[in-house]
């Protein structure tokens, strides 16, 4: 059966999901190392460069700019900032927007498959 909310929303309907595997090497770097330092598994990844992918495509520091807070590689509003590790001083390091996307992750979500599962269905997270 179709999502309503979908159906409600053509926009969110029509919009192909971003490949990951267009994230910028230095990126996905990046997203490994704070991996490494929020000690997230390895088995995560996949699904964080996913989340990441969609929300920026990987353009560090990106802000959604249309009356929105939303900016990093993992489009935290402000009210999420304090998840970066030296909140809006964190916006131009790939590695400190990913720390606090993850933050963010695992606090909401615990997990990185919860939160695309959740994405994948809202077109939101």
């Amino acid at each position: 059966m179709p999502d309503p909310h979908l159906q409600k929303h053509p926009k969110l309907r029509a919009k192909p999901f971003k490949d990951p595997a267009k994230v910028p090497p230095a990126i996905q770097l990046a997203l490994r190392q704070a991996m490494m330092t929020e000690k997230v598994p390895t088995d995560q990844y996949d699904d964080l460069l996913w989340i990441l992918a969609q929300e920026s495509e990987g353009n560090i520091g990106i802000h959604n700019g249309q009356g929105s807070t939303a900016r990093g590689l993992f489009q935290l509003l402000k009210a999420q900032y304090h998840f970066y590790p030296k909140g809006e001083a964190s916006f131009g390091n790939a590695v400190e927007e990913c720390q606090g996307g993850i933050r963010y992750i695992v606090a909401r979500f615990h997990n990185a498959a919860a939160a695309r599962k959740f994405w994948e269905r809202h077109h939101w997270y």
